[in-house]
């Protein structure tokens, strides 16, 4: 029922920006928002992630009527769970929670009463990315951890677009929380030098 039109940090990651809205389907017409959650992945429901449990680091109850959202924030409106000068290290779950009764004919899974987006700093994507490349200059080396980065992205990327939530978060970890740098293989007898 809730469209995202942005869902992400800035890239220095100081504010999380926020703009959504109600579906404009005829649906939806009596539909409105409700109130609007953030959790970090560490607080999420590891039995039903698809609903926000009482750790949350922000939450905005909307008045009657509200159809839109537009908001930034920075790490000092959230609450004391968020202890954090910026958003750079962490994955967001943002449940947006609507009133009302949408039609009798609305098509199935577009019903449901809690949107889920998810979100994190894109920044460190990038700088992940730009490390490994190293990798890649040197001769006769298979980029093992790239290669090995590259796969575990995709599984993580799935996982969202996928609704599996808690594997998703695994792969984020493995990502981005405990990740080492693995070894390399060398290969005999390449180029020719080898």
């Amino acid at each position: 029922m809730i469209i995202f039109d942005q869902l992400r940090i800035s890239d220095d990651g100081k504010r999380f920006y926020i703009n959504l809205h109600v579906n404009n389907a005829e649906y939806f017409k009596d539909i409105y928002l409700d109130s609007l959650t953030i959790m970090t992945a560490d607080k999420v429901s590891e039995t039903n992630p698809h609903e926000p449990t009482s750790d949350y680091i922000y939450k905005e109850v909307f008045s009657d009527g509200h159809k839109t959202a537009a908001l930034v924030l920075t790490p000092t409106d959230m609450n004391e769970l968020f202890t954090k000068s910026n958003f750079s290290s962490d994955l967001f779950f943002v449940y947006v929670k609507v009133k009302g009764i949408p039609d009798v004919c609305t098509p199935c899974t577009l019903d449901e009463e809690i949107t889920l987006g998810v979100t994190f700093d894109e920044n460190i994507l990038h700088q992940k990315v730009m490390d490994f490349t190293k990798e890649l200059a040197q001769d006769c080396k298979i980029p093992q951890d790239f290669i090995d980065f590259i796969l575990l992205w995709n599984g993580f990327r799935s996982s969202i677009e996928t609704e599996h939530y808690i594997p998703a978060v695994d792969f984020w970890n493995k990502l981005f929380k405990n990740a080492g740098r693995g070894t390399s293989i060398i290969t005999k007898n390449c180029g020719c030098h080898g």
